[in-house]
This record gives C-alpha cells, structure tokens and sequence, in this order.
C-alpha cells in the first residue's frame, strides 16, 4: 500500500452456503490491493452471512468496491459496502464480558440487551445460539457479548441489576472482566 491515507471498506455479504465463498472474496480484496482487516463469518440456517473490513488507499478500496458490485452475481451474494473510519479505541470505558445460557425462549436478547442500554453499556461483539442438551435434546440458548461500560456505572450495581433479571428468567449469567 502506498503512503497515502489509509481508509475502511466495511463489507456485508449474504447468500447460499457453499464452499469457496472465503477464498473468492478474499482473492477479489487482495488483488484489488486491499487488506482484509477484520471478519465475522457463520453460516445461518443455509445462508453463508459475513461481515469484515478491508483497509488500503482510496484506489484500493474503489476496485474493491467496483469488482464485488462486478462479481455480485456470479458469486451468489447479496453484497453491501460502505466506506467507515478506522478502528476506534473507546476512553473511559472498561471491557467485560457476559455469557447468559438457559432453557431457550423469545426475548432473551432483547431482555439482555435493553437492559445494558438502558446503562449505556455498548455491546461490542454478541454472538448467541442454539444449542441442544446431550441427554434430553431440550433447546438451550447461549449469548455471549463483548461489552464496553462507561467507567462512570457502577459495576457492583451492574452485576447485581443482570443477576437479579437472569435468576428471575431461570438463566445462568457470567459476567467478568475481559483482556
């Protein structure tokens, strides 16, 4: 890469699963002259889902943008790209993390995740599931998130607040400092 400006290609892609569609994409961003930063990658039900960030110059980062729009087709995705600034490193906040598991139902995650707004607790990366017990087969449901908490809320207070929520919903909760 040149010594221009660096810039961010935030990249979203949706489309059936099948085996290739990593190399491809990652072909097309590193001939453009780009660099595939960073990435989450999961298949969902059949559909391969993906979002990553690409970073180069703003030529880099216009091929790319030209050659997925090109390629959408042909690789079988829904494609969408947006240019964004670089990776940002919050001040003021502390990481935690928080893993909730249970007896799987509707409106965990909303409840998880309101109640962490509601504090102003940014979520940094959430991934749940559905897992199933060995024995039993009964449906039970994972989350687990990433969380930045403005240095300012009480992390006693925090603790005892999702606690309190998850014993009266029958779910275990875990909530611990990150690296």
């Amino acid at each position: 890469m040149s010594s221009e400006k660096k810039g961010y290609l935030v990249i979203t892609a949706v489309g059936p699963d099948r085996a290739g569609i990593v190399s491809e994409l990652s072909a097309l961003i590193h001939h453009a002259g780009a660099n595939l930063e960073d990435s989450r990658m999961a298949v969902l039900g059949g559909e391969f889902a993906l979002l990553l960030m690409a970073s180069g110059n703003d030529e880099a980062l216009t091929k790319v943008e030209h050659r997925l729009t090109d390629s959408e087709q042909r690789l079988g995705l829904r494609l969408l790209c947006k240019r964004t600034s670089g990776p940002r490193r919050p001040a003021n906040v502390l990481p935690y993390s928080i893993r909730v598991s249970g007896f799987d139902r509707p409106g965990i995650v909303q409840a998880v995740s309101s109640l962490l707004a509601r504090r102003g607790v940014n979520l940094r990366a959430l991934e749940s599931r559905v897992a199933h017990a060995p024995h039993s087969g009964t449906p039970l449901f994972v989350l687990e998130a990433d969380l930045e908490i403005p240095s300012e809320v009480a992390l006693a207070e925090l603790r005892r607040e999702l606690t309190a929520a998850c014993d009266q919903e029958n779910l275990d909760v875990s909530f611990e400092a990150a690296g």
